[in-house]
């Protein structure tokens, strides 16, 4: 019994908090705190416990509050014609603030119905004249635009190709090719040797270095000044082209 009436008592003191907060309009958060006091004495719960279960309550009734429509049935649901489609319409939820003011059924109609007054407005101001005759300004003056934005474009490609044709080493036969310091002839091996009293580096091709090396890698007693100093190639060197056979003896460096 005791069990009991203290369950009941328990109750009835929720009961009465939650008319006196629905009444007074107060929200869960600012819940008195002699009620919280008279909800932990007679429930026995702890102050975090009876706090979060008054909130609970209140949040639950919350949830359930009163709605203009609440309580009537689909069928029975106030109705509209959109002002685009002409098709009827009914309350929604999402509508519940505006619903005077709302006249079409969707997302689209309003759209529609915003860019017909937009047309209509336009029309009335005479602005459709002036477009038509900024659009034939434009067309005759974008014809020179347009020819230069060919001429990129051309230029574009053309610039990607002979770069794709590069990589795929089917592209300018003197591409990364050095000249000779004795010949000036564009080659794709260059041996590095001294050639005179100077003792300054030269690049020369392989016609070249048979001249001032005679033939030898070393060099022999009519080339006194002479001395290797390694061999260059084109690593990026084009299939297009006839490289010359390596000299023998010559290694590269």
């Amino acid at each position: 019994r005791t069990s009991s009436s203290s369950s009941s008592s328990s109750m009835r003191i929720v009961g009465d908090l939650l008319r006196t907060l629905i009444s007074s309009r107060v929200t869960y958060r600012t819940a008195p705190h002699a009620s919280l006091a008279r909800t932990r004495a007679h429930t026995g719960r702890s102050s975090s416990t009876a706090t979060s279960y008054v909130i609970t309550i209140c949040r639950r009734q919350a949830n359930t509050g009163s709605s203009t429509m609440r309580g009537v049935k689909k069928e029975n649901l106030p109705t509209k014609v959109c002002v685009t489609c002409e098709r009827p319409f009914t309350w929604r939820k999402k509508w519940e603030l505006c619903w005077d003011e709302v006249t079409t059924c969707s997302k689209s109609c309003n759209a529609k119905r915003r860019a017909a007054k937009q047309g209509a407005n336009a029309a009335e101001r005479g602005e459709n004249d002036e477009e038509e005759e900024d659009d034939d300004d434009r067309s005759s003056g974008s014809e020179g635009v347009k020819s230069e934005r060919a001429k990129h474009k051309a230029a574009v490609k053309a610039q990607k190709a002979s770069r794709r044709a590069r990589l795929e080493f089917n592209g300018d036969p003197t591409s990364g090719q050095k000249s000779c310091d004795e010949c000036n002839s564009l080659v794709n091996e260059l041996i590095r040797c001294q050639t005179d009293a100077s003792k300054r580096w030269k690049m020369v091709c392989g016609k070249c270095w048979v001249k001032v090396s005679g033939g030898v890698v070393d060099g022999d007693a009519e080339h006194p000044f002479y001395r290797y100093g390694g061999l260059w190639k084109n690593r990026r060197a084009q299939n297009s082209t006839e490289d010359f056979a390596p000299v023998s003896g010559v290694e590269a460096a």
